[in-house]
């Protein structure tokens, strides 16, 4: 009987491990990816409280790219107008 209970535990487990170890679907991952890229800043943040904590770092991340890309993009602009009044003298 004992014998019995550890072989379910252990299919059980081997099941488990080959579950969470399982690559996630790639297509649905980008399809999400590719609605969230379309969302305002604000969309980003709506649902928060439903999210899983995964999804929340992902979102998180989304944002602090587009910020860092906004800021680069700031900075650039930046740059060409001071070598603007450079060039100008």
């Amino acid at each position: 009987m004992v014998m019995e209970i550890v072989a379910v535990v252990v299919v059980l487990a081997c099941c488990l491990v080959v579950f969470l170890l399982r690559p996630g679907d790639d297509s649905r991952r980008q399809d999400l990816e590719a609605s969230l890229d379309a969302v305002d800043d604000n969309g980003l943040f709506s649902g928060w409280d439903e999210l899983s904590p995964s999804e929340r770092t992902r979102r998180l991340s989304m944002y602090q790219r587009r910020v860092l890309v906004r800021h680069a993009e700031q900075e650039r602009e930046w740059l060409r107008a001071r070598l603007r009044d450079i060039a100008k003298g």
